[in-house]
């Protein structure tokens, strides 16, 4: 199916779509907004409605809340590169980098979380608060967010940053992908004994 710009395939469960990476530098609230969003605060930034893809959550079959998996994929040289979007994203003390642009520091850690609540956003006047926020994956409470970070960063402690060598240049063109299953995962191929 396409809603949009964003692809649904129910074999897979997963929705598709396009974004670009925003910011790589600095505090982050959000791994996902749209283009009228908190840009200045998101990893990634993407033209494609929230209720598109709320849309073809919807398609699938999912049901809120439920958990949703987040992956990005972008081109090296010419093959696909994929990796889970907590993957992207460290978290810091807050006083560790209060003074500091760059916000990586040798205190910073991984993202705890590893998947998404999709709460689905809330309507008002028939009309998804997403759409006019244009949030889409938060990493802070955000009741107008498709999906939130699970579990939550506690914020009072701790900030959230990019994990920059980890991800795409910025500016770069890449593809989301929100999935209801976790991606499987490939084993690879045995060793073939020498003769």
């Amino acid at each position: 199916y396409r809603i949009g710009a964003v692809a649904v395939d129910a074999k897979l469960k997963v929705v598709a779509f396009p974004a670009k990476v925003n910011q790589l530098v600095g505090p982050i609230e959000y791994a996902l907004v749209t283009e009228s969003g908190k840009v200045h605060e998101s990893f990634l930034s993407t033209k494609v409605k929230p209720s598109d893809i709320y849309a073809g959550l919807l398609l699938l079959g999912a049901k809120m809340p439920t958990k949703v998996y987040t992956e990005l994929a972008w081109q090296v040289d010419g093959k696909w590169k994929r990796k889970p979007i907590p993957e992207c994203v460290g978290q810091y003390p807050l006083e560790a980098a209060s003074e500091l642009d760059d916000k990586v520091t040798d205190q910073s850690f991984d993202l705890k979380s590893k998947e998404w609540k999709w709460t689905g956003s809330r309507s008002r006047n028939g009309k998804l608060t997403a759409d006019e926020s244009g949030s889409i994956l938060s990493l802070q409470p955000d009741m107008d967010a498709l999906a939130l970070v699970e579990p939550m960063v506690d914020t009072s402690r701790f900030g959230s940053h990019v994990w920059p060598k980890r991800t795409p240049k910025l500016n770069a063109s890449v593809q989301v992908f929100l999935r209801l299953e976790p991606p499987k995962k490939t084993k690879p191929e045995p060793a073939k004994p020498k003769l």
